[in-house]
C-alpha cells in the first residue's frame, strides 16, 4: 500500500506563514515538507526537478527565485522557534523540518547548527531522517564520497512518508559519487509511490537532469554497466542529452538527432524516459526541396591545404549522416589551383543551390566583391570594415571573439580587476585588443599588461612584471648590498587581481601556466581561448592545469550529442585522426549550418543549430555567432565543462 504523503507549504507571507505552523503543531507527526517555488511534483519527498533533497554541490540548494528562497529561510526560522515554545515531543521532528528548510534555503551551515542542537530522542523514522540529512549536508560540502558511504548505509524507510525523500536524496547522491546506475536504480524505485502521470513525468525529468549535470562533471554514463535494460536506456539517453533544458527548440537543430533517436528508441522501446526524447535532443533539420546541388570552395592544394583537408573530413562525414535518397550533390572546387572569383562563377553558371567557402580572410573579401546570386556560406570573416553583401553569410572561429566572450564572462562573474598577459605579434595584438574594448565598455580594468615572445620559453620577466614581484626582487637587491649578505627571501605578489587573460597557442601555454604558478599567481584563475588547448598534447595538457576557455563541445568529454558523433567518427575513422580536430567540428557545423539556411530562406532569424563547435546563430547581417562551452583543464590534463566561475 502506498504511503499516504502530507505537505507543509512555506509561504513568503508571514501571516500565512504562522498560520501553517499553526496547523503543523497540532500535528502528531511531522513528514517531508515542500518549499515555496515547488509545485507538488517538485517537493522534497517526491524528487521531482525543484526539490533540494540529497544535494550535490551548491548548485543544488537555494537555486528558486529570491522569493522563495527567502521564504524557506523565514519557515526555518520560525519552525526554529516553534521548537522552542513546544512541547518536548514536537521539539525533534520540528528541528528536522528546520534544517530541511535552511537546506532548501542554500544555508548549509545553519542546517548544520539546527541538526547539532537536536537533544530529545528520535523514533527509528525520525534517525533516518536526520541521518539522510546528514549525507545531504556531506554532498553539499563536496564530500561525495563520505556522502555516499553513509547513505548507503542507511536503510530503507519503506511504507513511511519519508520513502520518497529517502529516494530522492540517494539518487543525487549516488550521481554525486560517481555511481549513476544506483542513481538511476533509486529513481525507478521512486516511481512506484507517483500517483499520477505528472508525478512520475516530474521524476523522470529529474533524472534527466542529474544524469546531464553528472556527465559535465566527469561521471562516466555507460549503458555497459548494467545489464538491466531500464537503466542501460537511462545512462545511454543521459550521455548524449543536450545541454539546453527545457524543449527541443532550446537545444536547436541537429542533422543527426533523428537517426539518434531512432537509434534509442529501436534499442529501448517501451523506455519510460521516451516521453523526454524530443526535448533531450536537438530536433531534426528540416532538408529544403529544393537543394539539390552544394559547392564547396577550399584550398585542396597550397599552403592551407592541411586545414582545408580537415575541414573537407568533417563535412563529408556531416554527409554521411542524411539520409541516402536526401543527399545534395556536393561538388568541391580547389581554390588553391584557381582564383575564387573563377570558382565562383563556375560553381553559380554550373547550376549550385548554395555555395560553402572559400576559406582565408583574402579570398573572403574577393567573394563578397563579386555578384552574390547563389547564396553563400563563407568559412571566414570579412577584413575590418568591409560589409557582407545580401546572400553572404560569415562563419569563421575566431579568437577575437572568444576574447570578447571571455571578457563578458569576467564582467557578469565580477571579476573587473585583471592583468593581461599575449603574445608578440599580429594574432596577440588583435586578441588583447578585442578583449580589452569589451572589458572596458563593461566597466573592467587592467591592472598591468605584459607581452612574451611566443618563440622562448621563459616568460619570468613579464610574470614578474604584471605579478609586481619584480619589484620585490628590486628591494631584496638593496638590501643584500646594504647588509652584505644573502637574504632568504619569497617574494610578494600584488594581491587585487581578480583574474589573468593569457590567450596564447598550446605550447606556449603549456609553459607560461605553471610559471605563474611558480611565480606565485597559483591562487588567480587564468582564462585563455581555446587555442590554448590541442588534444593531442597528451600528458602536456597536465600543465594546463586550472586553465579556464570557451571551447568547442566537440573536444570535451561529457559535453552530450557532441560527445556522441566524437565517439561514432572516431569508430568510422580507424587511423585517421582527422576527427581530432576542431576544424573537423568546423567542417561538420558548415554542412549543418548551409542546409539549415537554406531551408530558411531569408527568414533566419530564429534559426538555432546544436553544432559541435557551439550553439549557433544568425544576426541580420548574416554574421553566424558561436556560443562555446567553457571548460576548466583538470589535473588529468582533459577539459572538463564549467557552468560557472
Amino acid at each position: 500500500m502506498r504511503p499516504a504523503r502530507y505537505t507543509l507549504c512555506f509561504s513568503a507571507l508571514t501571516p500565512v506563514l504562522l498560520s501553517a505552523l499553526m496547523v503543523l503543531s497540532g500535528c502528531e507527526s511531522f513528514p517531508p515538507a515542500s518549499f515555496p517555488g515547488q509545485s507538488r511534483e517538485s517537493r522534497p519527498g517526491s524528487g521531482g526537478p525543484g526539490s533540494t533533497s540529497g544535494a550535490v554541490g551548491p548548485s543544488a540548494t537555494g537555486t528558486g527565485t529570491a522569493a522563495s528562497v527567502a521564504a524557506s529561510a523565514q519557515a526555518a526560522a520560525a519552525l526554529e522557534v516553534r521548537a522552542r515554545k513546544g512541547a518536548v515531543s514536537e521539539r525533534a521532528p520540528l528541528q528536522l523540518q528546520a534544517a530541511r528548510a535552511w537546506l532548501h534555503a542554500g544555508r548549509p551551515f545553519e542546517a548544520t547548527r539546527v541538526l547539532g542542537a537536536i537533544t530529545a530522542p528520535l523514533t527509528p523514522a525520525q534517525d533516518i531522517e536526520k541521518q539522510v540529512l546528514e549525507a545531504d549536508l556531506l554532498a553539499e560540502r563536496g564530500q561525495t564520497q563520505q556522502a555516499w558511504q553513509k547513505m548507503s548505509g542507511i536503510p530503507e524507510p519503506a511504507g513511511t512518508p519519508f520513502e520518497t525523500q529517502y529516494l530522492s536524496s540517494r539518487m543525487r547522491i549516488a550521481l554525486g559519487a560517481g555511481r549513476p546506475v544506483e542513481g538511476v536504480r533509486s529513481e525507478m524505485t521512486a516511481e512506484r509511490f507517483a500517483s499520477t502521470n505528472q508525478e512520475r513525468s516530474a521524476l523522470r525529468s529529474d533524472l534527466l537532469a542529474q544524469l546531464r549535470q553528472a556527465r559535465e562533471r566527469g561521471v562516466k554514463l555507460e549503458a555497459e554497466a548494467s545489464q538491466d535494460v531500464t537503466v542501460r536506456g537511462w545512462l545511454e539517453l543521459g550521455a548524449m542529452a543536450s545541454d539546453a533544458a527545457g524543449t527541443s527548440a532550446a537545444a536547436g537543430t541537429s542533422i543527426s538527432a533523428a537517426a539518434q533517436a531512432a537509434h534509442w528508441r529501436t534499442s529501448y522501446p517501451a523506455h519510460p524516459a521516451s516521453e523526454l526524447l524530443a526535448s533531450a535532443l536537438p530536433a531534426p533539420i528540416a532538408l529544403s526541396g529544393k537543394m539539390h546541388k552544394i559547392a564547396l570552395l577550399l584550398p585542396v592544394t597550397g599552403q592551407a591545404s592541411g586545414y582545408a583537408a580537415l575541414i573537407h573530413s568533417g563535412f563529408d562525414y556531416a554527409y554521411q549522416q542524411l539520409p541516402a535518397d536526401s543527399r545534395p550533390q556536393v561538388q568541391v572546387f580547389d581554390t588553391g589551383a584557381m582564383p575564387v572569383a573563377e570558382a565562383l562563377n563556375q560553381a553559380r553558371s554550373e547550376g549550385s543551390d548554395f555555395i560553402v567557402g572559400p576559406l582565408t580572410r583574402t579570398e573572403v573579401d574577393v567573394a563578397a566583391a563579386t555578384n552574390i546570386t547563389v547564396p553563400t556560406l563563407a568559412l571566414n570573416y570579412l577584413s575590418v570594415g568591409r560589409n557582407a553583401p545580401n546572400g553572404l553569410f560569415q562563419f569563421g572561429l575566431s579568437p577575437e571573439e572568444e576574447a570578447r566572450l571571455v571578457a563578458q564572462r569576467l564582467l557578469a562573474a565580477g571579476l573587473k580587476r585583471g592583468a593581461t598577459l599575449a603574445p608578440t605579434g599580429d594574432w596577440g595584438t588583435r586578441v588583447m585588443a578585442a578583449f580589452t574594448q569589451e572589458l572596458l565598455a563593461g566597466g573592467g580594468t587592467i591592472l598591468a599588461q605584459g607581452v612574451y615572445d611566443s618563440n622562448g620559453h621563459d616568460f619570468g620577466a613579464p610574470i614578474r612584471t604584471i605579478l609586481a614581484t619584480d619589484q620585490s626582487y628590486a628591494r631584496r637587491q638593496r638590501l643584500e648590498l646594504i647588509l652584505g649578505v644573502k637574504l632568504e627571501f619569497e617574494p610578494r605578489s600584488r594581491n587585487d587581481l581578480e583574474f589573468i587573460f593569457a590567450p596564447g597557442q598550446a605550447t606556449n601555454l603549456r609553459l607560461l601556466r605553471p610559471q605563474l604558478r611558480f611565480q606565485y599567481a597559483g591562487n588567480v584563475p587564468v582564462y585563455a581561448t581555446s587555442d590554448a588547448y590541442a588534444v593531442d598534447g597528451g600528458v602536456a595538457n597536465q600543465d594546463l592545469d586550472g586553465l579556464i576557455m570557451p571551447t568547442m563541445p566537440w573536444l570535451v568529454p561529457g559535453s552530450g550529442e557532441a560527445d556522441t558523433i566524437r565517439q561514432a567518427a572516431q569508430e568510422a575513422g580507424g587511423a585517421n585522426v582527422a576527427w581530432q580536430s576542431g576544424l573537423y567540428a568546423f567542417g561538420y557545423d558548415a554542412l549543418q549550418m548551409s542546409l539549415a539556411l537554406a531551408a530558411t530562406g531569408r527568414n533566419h532569424a530564429g534559426l538555432r543549430i546544436a553544432g559541435l563547435t557551439g550553439q549557433l546563430t544568425v544576426d541580420a547581417d548574416g554574421r553566424v555567432h558561436r556560443e562555446p562551452v567553457w571548460a576548466r583543464i583538470t589535473r588529468q590534463g582533459e577539459p572538463q565543462i564549467v557552468s560557472g566561475d
